[in-house]
């Protein structure tokens, strides 16, 4: 049995695969006439800005799409769990618009080969060890409620 999905509540009935298509034109919607400052926006205090909100994303899309090839090309496979802020600090600054470029590029990329994949691939599983046994379905649905989730910090540093 899956692991209960981080995001559920945000993702809820949506088809995770046509968020993940959608998630980098409305971030690239949000953010395409910003300049070095706004990017330095963070939506609270003590919270990453928006360049290292989208660095995030990619390193997210680094790190999940990575387990996605590992399940599918490894019996057993145990996914080795990473702590984002660490990676977020090795990085920053950053350009947002770099990270933009990287997060739209690497998204069409892994796009690509979760659309192709087959119900068996979908369900095949693989552990964690912070959420037991998960499956390639179980890590598209985090992703894209993770999407939703960071969207909506874009959203609000747009608002400022």
């Amino acid at each position: 049995m899956d692991a209960v999905v981080p995001y559920a509540e945000l993702l809820g009935a949506a088809d995770p695969l046509r968020i993940l298509a959608e998630t980098p034109s409305r971030v690239v919607e949000l953010v395409h006439d910003w300049d070095s400052r706004r990017w330095a926006v963070s939506y609270a205090a003590e919270k990453w800005n928006a360049a290292q909100v989208v660095l995030h994303l990619v390193h997210d899309e680094i790190g999940w799409s990575n387990r996605v090839r590992l399940a599918l090309s490894l019996d057993g496979y145990v996914a080795q769990p990473y702590d984002g802020g660490t990676w977020i600090g090795l990085e920053s600054p950053i350009p947002g618009d770099v990270a933009l470029a990287a997060f739209t590029a690497l998204r069409r990329l892994n796009l690509l080969l979760y659309q192709r994949l087959t119900r068996e691939q979908r369900a095949r599983p693989c552990r964690h060890p912070e959420f037991g046994e998960i499956s390639v379905e179980w890590i598209i649905q985090v992703l894209a409620g993770h999407d939703l989730h960071h969207l909506h910090h874009l959203k609000m540093i747009a608002a400022l």
